[in-house]
């Protein structure tokens, strides 16, 4: 069972995508909290505990930080919007991580998720205050051709980048802020998210400095450790 919660963890901490967005009325700076819940049959016995419940997404200047709250700890990413790169910190049983993606590379791992196709659709409903619009989106097996399909909420009543979205495989496309979506784990396990709270307090550079003590690997090295652990 433990084999199976980190590798959770790491997939959910790789793979979730990075949604910021900004006032109405000038770039947003502060806080997003986001409600993790979970839809799984036969959830491994205890895995309910230590599974993140809540995700924050700091917002600076052309960065971004998202921290995902486990019972293990926490785990970040940092989102440079300008290189469209992306550092993952991950502490995982006392031992720390640190994975640098470029963009070249989150473009390889894009081909091997299924190919992503979008429907913005007219109906509308509020999440924290913001009007939102729902989409569809169908997933096409890149081997097998089957589809399958998932729907999302956004908002563009929010003034955000065009290239927001840009880590993320299958909601690069949407010029707006995710606000409730979910993230198949491969395991039998979805990940629900949606936004409950925005506070638009600054928040400090130190907030997205990289911290220190991590040793530098890469995905494949990090999933091969997990294998022995």
């Amino acid at each position: 069972m433990k084999k199976i919660f980190l590798g959770l963890l790491v997939f959910a901490l790789i793979s979730v995508s990075g949604n910021v967005f900004a006032a109405k009325e000038k770039p947003f700076r502060g806080k997003i909290t986001y409600r993790i819940s979970y839809d799984a049959e036969n959830l491994p016995e205890g895995a309910s505990e230590m599974m993140p419940k809540t995700m924050s997404l700091y917002v600076g200047e052309n960065i971004t930080k998202q921290v995902l709250f486990t019972g293990m700890g926490k785990q970040s990413v940092i989102f440079d919007l300008n290189e469209k790169t992306k550092t993952s910190f991950i502490d995982l049983m006392g031992k720390k991580f640190g994975i640098k993606s470029t963009s070249e590379e989150i473009k390889k791992e894009f081909g091997m998720q299924p190919e992503a196709s979008i429907e913005f659709l007219d109906e509308t409903k509020d999440i924290a205050g913001y009007p939102c619009k729902k989409l569809k989106v169908t997933l096409k097996d890149r081997s097998t051709g089957d589809t399958t399909h998932a729907f999302a909420w956004y908002t563009a009543a929010l003034k955000v980048s065009p290239d927001i979205n840009f880590s993320d495989a299958f909601f690069n496309q949407v010029k707006g802020v995710l606000m409730e979506y979910q993230l198949d784990t491969g395991q039998g396990i979805m990940m629900n998210f949606q936004v409950t709270e925005i506070d638009s307090k600054k928040v400090p550079a130190k907030e997205f400095d990289f911290p220190e003590g991590y040793e530098m690997t890469t995905r494949e090295n990090l999933m091969k450790m997990l294998g022995g652990m």
